[in-house]
């Protein structure tokens, strides 16, 4: 993939009366990378797959085509189109919302549901209300509210909201992806702010406690659903799953006994997402602590990042790493205790200009390493690359404190 060039940007969160400047640049930067996902785009919304680089079928992949990036999507035309002015860029994403709004259906897997209410949500914080999305947000939270089983650990119960698939042969109901749960989260704190409604808000802090509560082995229930949390202390961070199962996305590492990059940024989403409405010292301990496993886990030297440690380094890997950095910071912007993690966060955002900036840049956005991840399937590949740029755009909107 050929890219522009960039003007020097290794000191952009420090130059504050330079930022403006630096920050349009940067937008110039993102057009080519993002031009691939603009241009599969079809008339009327959706994803035409045969001019689509990355719809091909592989691990994790149902029906084509595969609409997990499409939110990322959808977050960063809208971020462009603020950024540059350019009125085509909301026009595209007003018209993928629409979409996944219109074509989401009752079996869809939670975290299309999930990602659909995300998508409605964003769009409202570009235009006008608009009714027809709102009944789609109360269709899909309705859809969501079908599924929901009340989950017990010991110590606490609270309403989860299953996968909407499982993993037969160790006879679970819910494969319990944090991941994919985590959109389902968000997209709840999302539906609250469009339609307003209390009770989603309580659906959503309720479910917060799958994030919160302790991982246990063994803790699969006579009924096929988990009854444990997720959170590994002895990581540090989410596990991928809490199953003991391998062989899938990206990685062959097993579900329990990792956490990866997917998962240490969609928690923290959601849970800071949450934070703004109902305070909770447990998700600003556990985003912390997510972060810092990042950045002591996956960080190589020069700021590359990897997806379950310094295995290989994506770009998008990096994106997030400085975009949950973000989240965190909005609900806990104490400098004092923030201050290694904003060098750590600086340094993967470095990475990401140095790296946007050479022309030479492969198609996978990936620096092998290990070789130990894969690029399969090609959709995460697809999600990874709008990370990158995303991470991008939050990095030119935060400041290190203090410097």
């Amino acid at each position: 993939m050929r890219l522009f060039r960039a003007v020097g940007c290794s000191a952009l969160l420090l130059m504050l009366p330079a930022h403006a400047q630096s920050a349009q640049d940067h937008a110039k930067l993102l057009i080519r990378p993002l031009q691939p996902f603009i241009d599969e785009i079809a008339p009327g919304g959706g994803i035409d797959i045969t001019k689509s680089r990355w719809q091909k079928p592989g691990r994790g992949t149902g029906k084509l085509p595969d609409l997990r990036y499409l939110r990322a999507a959808v977050d960063t035309l809208y971020r462009m189109s603020k950024r540059t002015g350019n009125p085509e860029y909301l026009a595209l994403a007003n018209a993928q919302v629409r979409f996944i709004a219109r074509t989401a259906v009752e079996n869809d897997p939670a975290w299309l549901h999930g990602a659909a209410l995300e998508c409605i949500g964003i769009y409202h914080r570009y235009n006008p209300p608009d009714l027809a999305l709102k009944d789609a947000a109360l269709r899909i939270v309705g859809w969501l509210r079908k599924r929901k089983v009340t989950i017990e650990t010991g110590q606490v119960t609270f309403g989860h909201f299953p996968c909407g698939y499982g993993i037969k042969t160790l006879q679970a109901k819910d494969a319990g992806w944090t991941n994919d749960l985590s959109i389902v989260g968000s997209g709840l704190v999302f539906a609250f702010e469009v339609i307003r409604d209390q009770t989603i808000l309580r659906d959503a802090v309720s479910f917060s406690e799958y994030f919160l509560q302790p991982w246990r082995k063994g803790a699969l229930g006579m009924d096929g659903y988990w009854h444990a949390g997720t959170w590994r202390e002895d990581l540090g961070s989410w596990v991928v799953g809490p199953l003991h199962y391998a062989g899938f996305e990206s990685t062959n590492a097993y579900s329990d006994e990792a956490s990866w990059i997917f998962s240490t940024f969609s928690c923290t989403n959601f849970l800071t997402h949450l934070y703004q409405y109902k305070p909770d010292r447990r998700i600003i301990y556990s985003c912390r602590k997510a972060s810092q496993w990042v950045f002591d886990n996956c960080q190589f030297e020069d700021g590359g990042v990897g997806i379950c440690g310094r295995d290989d380094k994506w770009l998008g890997a990096a994106g997030y790493s400085v975009s949950q950095f973000v989240d965190l910071r909005s609900v806990s912007p104490d400098p004092r205790q923030l201050a290694v993690l904003s060098r750590r966060a600086k340094l993967s955002y470095d990475h990401l200009c140095r790296r946007l900036s050479q022309p030479n840049l492969g198609p996978l956005g990936i620096e092998w390493v290990t070789h130990k991840t894969l690029p399969d399937p090609l959709v995460n590949v697809g999600w990874m690359w709008l990370n990158a740029l995303l991470g991008v755009l939050d990095g030119d909107d935060f400041r290190v404190p203090g410097q």
